[in-house]
């Protein structure tokens, strides 16, 4: 699985993987709005950090975060199903430690696959380890090492 850092997403491709994959999108998101999901990936910051995960030549997949010096918090997601993750972690902690990054914080959903996923180290205790969660207002923020 590629992933990669991008500048913006595109729309049709947004639209295939959300309407493929939306009864777990809005279960991992609490967004059940196509739109205002949408709206999260575009953002003129600084800060602000956009991937998008392909696989066989296909978008597969967008996820949308800001960065700090050390820390890449991860907000939303779309994924075509719920196998992408797994197949972009080794990937994605690559890039994120190519970027600078030594903690990754995940805005979960209280108990949902996504959280437990998460919360196990994305299962792959070889990359990541779990130090904490924060339990805010509409997430928790699950905080991983990245090995």
């Amino acid at each position: 699985m590629l992933v990669e850092l991008i500048t913006e997403i595109d729309n049709n491709t947004f639209d295939i993987i959300y309407d493929a994959n939306s009864a777990s999108i809005i279960e991992n998101t609490g967004y059940n709005d196509k739109e205002n999901l949408r709206r999260t990936f575009t953002n003129e910051q600084d800060n602000f950090y956009l991937f998008s995960f392909t696989s066989n030549d296909e978008v597969v997949g967008y996820v949308q975060g800001f960065g700090d010096s050390t820390t890449i918090a991860v907000y939303n997601s779309v994924t075509k199903n719920t196998g992408v993750f797994v197949e972009a972690v080794t990937n994605s902690a690559t890039l994120l430690k190519s970027l600078g990054f030594t903690h990754l914080q995940v805005a979960c959903t209280n108990s949902t696959p996504m959280h437990n996923w998460t919360k196990a180290s994305c299962n792959r205790t070889d990359l990541f380890q779990y130090e904490s969660e924060l339990v805010q207002e509409t997430c928790i923020l699950v905080r991983l090492l990245i090995l």
